[in-house]
C-alpha cells in the first residue's frame, strides 16, 4: 500500500482517503469501550452533516446510543480480521462496542453501542468504508452473458474434444478431461458482477432490462439478425507450453462487439461492474480451464493447474466449431449448475421479441 496515495472510496456520493484497514495494528492499544467520556467533546460533535443525519441512531433507557445496520455476512472477516483485531481497533478508536452475529445465524444485523451519538455514528462510516473496499477482495457472484447453446456448436465440440482425449501426446502434457467445460454451458461472457444481496440482484435485473431496451434493440433493429461464428483456438496467456484456459474464437463481428462493449459500458455507469478490458469486451468460448490443485508437501496456497497445449494450437487452429444466431442475453449465477447441466440464471432476456 502507498500511504502517500491511500484508496479512494466512493460512499454514497462521498469519497474518502481510505488506507488498507490491513495496516491497523493487530494489537490492542487502548479499551475497546470507555463509560466515561468529555461530555464537552461529545457536545462539539453532535454538529453532524446531512449524511449522518440519514444514520438512525436511538437513545436506550440506559443513556447510551445505538445503531443497527445489516451487513451480509460475506464482510464479516473484513470487520472482524485476525483474532478480532480490526474489530478491537474500531471499539477502541470509535469508544463503541460492536456486536457481529455468528457466521451461519439468521441474523444479519450488526449492533453498535456507545456513550455518544458521533461516536456510533463515526463507527458506522468506518464499517461503510470496510465493506466498500472490502468488495474488491470477493470474488464476483454472478456474469453477464450470451448464452451459445446452439446444437452444432455442441456436437462439433464433443468431437473436438473426444478427439484429443483419444490423442495420447497431447493428454500426457497435464491435460485432464475433467478440464474440459460442459458444453451446456457454452457462453460469451461480456461482464462480471459482484451481487451481494437482492437489492443487488434486483438493480442488475433492472440494468439489463434497461439497457436491452436501450442499447441491444435498436441496435439489432438496424442491423437485422445477427450472426456469430466460433471457429479456431487460442489460448489467454502468451506461453503455449503453460496453459489454464484454452478457448474458441469468435470471429471477427463489429456489430457484436459494439453490442458487448455498449453492454459492458451501461453497466459500469450503473457501479454494477468495474473496468475489466483495457480497449474491449475480449469475446470468446472458454473450451478447456484448468482447476486450481494445491501443494499438499509443501502446504502451499492453492494454484492454478496447466498444461501444454501446443499440439491442440497447432491441430486445431482452424477448427470449425459452429454458428449461433443471437437470440439471448442473461446474467448467470458463478459456480453453479442446473438439472440439465446449465448455469442457474436470474434473469433471462429474448432479443427478438
Amino acid at each position: 500500500m502507498d500511504i502517500i496515495k491511500p484508496e479512494l472510496v466512493w460512499i454514497e456520493g462521498r469519497c474518502y482517503r481510505f488506507p488498507d484497514h490491513t495496516v491497523w495494528s493487530s494489537k490492542q492499544t487502548c479499551t475497546p469501550y470507555e463509560e466515561d467520556y468529555d461530555q464537552m467533546e461529545d457536545d462539539m460533535n453532535n454538529e453532524v452533516n446531512s449524511r449522518d443525519c440519514d444514520i438512525a441512531v436511538e437513545i436506550l433507557k440506559d443513556g447510551r446510543y445505538q445503531h443497527t445496520v445489516n451487513i451480509p455476512q460475506v464482510f464479516y472477516r473484513f470487520l472482524i480480521g485476525h483474532a478480532g483485531s480490526i474489530k478491537k481497533n474500531l471499539e477502541c478508536e470509535t469508544k463503541t462496542m460492536i456486536k457481529i452475529p455468528n457466521i451461519g445465524s439468521k441474523h444479519t444485523d450488526i449492533v453498535i453501542t456507545g456513550k455518544n451519538r458521533s461516536s456510533v455514528i463515526s463507527c458506522r462510516q468506518r464499517i461503510d468504508l470496510i465493506v466498500e473496499s472490502s468488495k474488491k477482495k470477493i470474488p464476483f457472484t454472478h456474469f453477464v452473458s450470451i448464452p451459445l447453446n446452439e446444437e452444432t456448436i455442441i456436437n462439433n465440440f464433443i468431437k473436438f474434444k473426444n478427439e484429443i482425449l483419444n490423442d495420447s501426446e497431447i493428454m500426457s502434457k497435464g491435460l485432464m478431461e475433467d478440464f474440459f467445460v460442459s458444453p451446456n454451458k457454452f457462453h460469451l461472457t461480456i461482464g462480471m458482477l459482484l451481487l451481494i444481496n437482492n437489492e443487488d440482484k434486483k438493480k442488475a435485473v433492472e440494468t439489463l432490462n434497461a439497457c436491452v431496451n436501450e442499447i441491444i434493440k435498436p441496435i439489432l433493429q438496424q442491423s437485422g439478425p445477427l450472426k456469430l461464428k466460433i471457429q479456431g483456438v487460442e489460448i489467454m496467456n502468451d506461453d503455449e507450453k503453460r496453459v489454464t484456459v484454452l478457448y474458441g474464437k469468435v470471429l471477427k463481428n463489429d456489430i457484436l462487439q459494439e453490442i458487448a462493449n455498449k453492454t459492458f459500458n451501461f453497466f459500469i455507469q450503473k457501479d454494477l461492474m468495474s473496468v475489466q478490458y483495457t480497449e474491449a469486451v475480449k469475446l470468446h468460448m472458454t473450451l478447456i480451464k484448468t482447476s486450481r490443485v494445491t501443494d499438499k508437501s509443501s502446504k502451499k496456497n492453492s494454484s492454478l493447474a496447466q498444461f501444454d497445449a501446443t499440439k491442440i494450437l497447432k491441430n486445431y487452429k482452424d477448427y470449425y466449431f459452429g454458428e449461433s444466431q443471437l437470440e439471448k442475453i442473461n446474467i448467470s449465477a458463478r459456480n453453479t449448475e442446473t438439472d440439465v447441466g446449465h448455469y442457474e440464471t436470474l434473469t433471462e432476456i429474448n432479443l427478438l421479441k
